[in-house]
């Protein structure tokens, strides 16, 4: 492989254009070659703006035909598993956007193909790389909030929010507001206080097939619990997230990060200082950075399809116990 790694983009929405466009255009080890997008205006646009040498308006030419060695896939849910399973058999590196499948049986079918392959699959776990979110799991590691007990975590997004189109398709999107922001949410949550899910709860408010609202609550084998509400219809002009973290010997908070211990009766604040800002920018390139050195070594030791399959059997086991009304046990 040549000192620079060459990267065809699919997909040109909000993702690609904020997340992985101005990040791969700016790392010095990375050239973007190609991207592909269905609307042909769009995709000349973005080939202009960032000097792409070879646009596309099909997947598989691009695969065959551009000079690449790895695929960004910024693509609508129900794309991920066969464009994924697809450069995979073209014997590109993958990093796709989460959810890797619409569910937790198309997770693993394209994890097999994975693993029958010489190839990368890395999962875009990017709230993972934010750098309060590792900061915070460097303290948790540390023990110094002691036993975790409780975490909540929330997303509730603007109803001026447009999301027509896809992701008002169940049979493109998987599912409405859960799929779209809770698994996001899991996906990182789910890093920090871990995956060992013993059973799930779940309630969901459904309009016009899909959830617009909804709450999960995950109790862990060690007792421990995690709630989860995400929204996208609250009625003011700015996101409102949270994460909230409660040990026996101390508390953390996220957005922005606060952590605070209890030490011979006294509160102590030990929150880190000269926290980078803009976390969600940076968390872009800190992912991109991994998946370059998992592409080089030949491996990925976190974030592969084996993450994103457990992530995906908890967030299956919502919506079953949101439709069946009960508690779902995980084995």
């Amino acid at each position: 492989m040549d000192s620079k790694i060459k990267v065809g983009l699919v997909g040109a929405g909000a993702v690609a254009q904020i997340g992985y466009l101005p990040v791969v255009e700016q790392m010095e080890n990375l050239t973007l070659e190609a991207v592909c997008e269905s609307n042909r205006e769009k995709v000349e646009v973005l080939s202009r703006r960032y000097h792409i040498k070879e646009v596309y308006t099909d997947y598989e030419r691009m695969l065959r035909d551009a000079d690449i060695d790895v695929v960004i896939i910024a693509t609508p849910n129900y794309l991920h598993t066969p464009m994924a399973i697809s450069a995979i058999e073209y014997r590109k590196d993958v990093l796709c956007e989460m959810p890797l499948g619409l569910d937790a049986n198309e997770v693993q079918d394209l994890g097999k193909v994975v693993d029958a392959s010489d190839n990368i699959l890395m999962a875009a776990f990017n709230g993972r790389f934010r750098p309060d979110v590792k900061i915070l799991k460097d303290i948790i590691l540390s023990g110094e909030l002691g036993h975790l007990s409780f975490a909540k975590a929330g997303w509730l997004k603007s109803l001026h929010e447009d999301r027509n189109g896809w992701k008002r398709d169940p049979l493109k999107s998987g599912g409405g507001v859960i799929m779209t922001l809770g698994i996001q949410i899991l996906g990182f949550a789910s890093w920090l206080v871990g995956l060992d899910v013993s059973s799930v709860v779940a309630g969901f408010h459904t309009t016009d097939k899909i959830e617009d609202s909804g709450i999960i609550f995950l109790r862990y084998g060690d007792g421990s619990y995690l709630m989860i509400e995400v929204g996208w219809t609250l009625l003011f002009e700015r996101d409102f997230t949270y994460f909230n973290l409660y040990g026996s010997d101390g508390v953390a908070l996220l957005n922005p990060l606060k952590v605070k211990k209890v030490e011979d009766n006294k509160v102590l604040d030990i929150t880190p200082q000269n926290i980078p800002k803009h976390p969600i920018k940076a968390s872009y390139y800190s992912m991109m950075g991994e998946f370059i050195e998992a592409v080089r070594n030949r491996s990925v030791s976190h974030h592969g399809w084996m993450d994103a399959y457990e992530v995906m059997r908890v967030i299956d086991a919502a919506y079953r116990s949101a439709e069946e009304e009960k508690e779902i046990l995980l084995s």
